[in-house]
């Protein structure tokens, strides 16, 4: 699961972390295909079997640490060795990625295939600049069933598949047990046991729980509550309804009525985790990417989790997700797409998932051991299918700066509720209209 590369206004300590140790969403990335590629798009060639597919491309992708760079040149190098007649020429770019691949776009020199994340998504396929891989899906033997279905949905558009889901993360809670068990508390199994044991863990320095101003957080509990960012048709803003007042109220209820949650500054941290690893909060919801930087950064500290319980109306949790596309321009559609399907196919997948980098989004890995064995990556792999993409198209920034506005206007007691998430959805809707 991944880096979370959405530069959408947060916290800057969290958006890298994210981005860095998402459980190695970056990780399944590799290679980048152009060459003669991109330059004007041409119909997928007359041949159906893979081994006679000969092409040069370029494939780019989010430049990493050594270890992670290593990895994709081992996966580049398997696909070169199973389909010998393609060669790939990779591509790292390890800052300001979509500002690159858009640049690109505009020269019509971009790679072959890309690591597309949703704000390339967005941004992309509505420009036309993104393949349609249902044709090729058939013809080369991919199936949408094959991956989680909730990882399909952020690269469909008016019914066409623009890419596949490499890999992905999500939000469980996560909680101290040498805490719990010193108090006497058992797991928590709902929010009412979540709020009662924030409350009896509240001593001296040490917080519950610890709730950040992030919409990457609240809007677990928005959708929890039967709420929703944006209009079904994604015009207009509607997240201060009375089912997003409902949701804000108990998310704020824990810092302000409770006293048994706090920001992570005030208790001495940088982000959530940070608060968890040295003891000032008991609980936190955070990601896969919690659990590298547990074990590099605090491994005396003994943790569980548990997937987020029913809220009201139901069960949820955010998505961050990444995945493989294709040019439209490329002109080594065949080449491109049998390159995509081994990127997020299960060789590739289960070998990071094995290296503990990344959770797959793959059905078929659910039971694989380094999943099965492992009750918090295995809480983690089944929340997705409960959980919702944290996505919300072209102006998805400003959204969410709006959003993360609001909420630190009320975590702060500077705004009530309705006041804070009305002013939100005014200026996000300035944006959805152009402003």
């Amino acid at each position: 699961m991944g880096t979370p590369a959405r530069r959408r206004g947060r916290e800057v300590m969290e958006v890298e972390l994210m981005r860095s140790m998402r459980l190695g969403l970056a990780l399944a990335a590799v290679g980048s295909v152009l060459l003669t590629a991109c330059g004007g798009g041409s119909t997928s060639s007359g041949t159906t079997n893979a081994a006679d597919v000969t092409a040069t491309i370029r494939a780019a992708n989010w430049g990493g640490n050594p270890t992670e760079n290593s990895l994709v040149k081992k996966y580049e190098a398997d696909f070169m060795t199973l389909y010998p007649k393609i060669k790939v020429t990779q591509e790292e770019i390890p800052t300001n990625f979509e500002d690159k691949i858009k640049t690109e776009m505009s020269a019509n020199n971009e790679p072959d295939a890309m690591y597309v994340s949703t704000a390339l998504m967005n941004f992309a396929a509505p420009a036309g600049r993104l393949l349609d891989l249902t044709p090729l899906m058939s013809k080369w033997g991919v199936s949408a069933d094959e991956y989680i279905s909730t990882l399909m949905t952020p690269w469909q558009l008016n019914g066409k598949q623009y890419a596949l889901p490499k890999d992905f993360g999500d939000l469980v809670l996560f909680y101290n047990k040498s805490m719990f068990s010193a108090a006497g508390l058992a797991t928590p199994a709902s929010w009412a046991d979540i709020q009662a044991d924030a409350k009896t863990l509240t001593k001296g320095g040490v917080k519950g729980l610890s709730l950040p101003t992030d919409a990457a957080r609240f809007d677990a509990f928005l959708f929890g509550y039967g709420g929703s960012v944006l209009s079904s048709d994604k015009t207009k803003a509607v997240f201060n309804d009375q089912k997003a007042q409902d949701a804000l109220t108990y998310y704020s209820s824990f810092q302000l009525q409770d006293k048994s949650s706090d920001l992570p500054d005030k208790l001495g941290a940088t982000w959530p985790g940070d608060a968890f690893g040295k003891q000032k909060a008991a609980m936190v919801i955070e990601g896969g990417w919690l659990i590298p930087y547990m074990h590099d950064t605090y491994p005396a500290v003994s943790y569980g989790s548990i997937k987020l319980p029913k809220f009201p109306v139901k069960q949820s949790s955010l998505l961050f997700t990444n995945g493989w596309g294709c040019s439209a321009k490329t002109k080594n559609q065949d080449a491109c797409m049998l390159f995509v399907k081994y990127m997020t196919g299960k060789v590739v997948q289960q070998q990071v998932l094995q290296s503990g980098f990344a959770l797959p989004s793959r059905k078929d890995l659910g039971s694989d051991p380094a999943i099965t064995a492992n009750p918090d990556v295995k809480n983690l792999f089944d929340s997705a299918s409960f959980a919702t993409a944290w996505t919300f198209g072209p102006h998805e920034s400003k959204i969410n700066d709006a959003q993360n506005v609001a909420l630190q206007s009320v975590l702060l007691g500077k705004s009530d509720v309705k006041t804070a998430l009305d002013k939100a959805v005014a200026d996000a809707n300035t944006a959805l209209s152009g402003g």
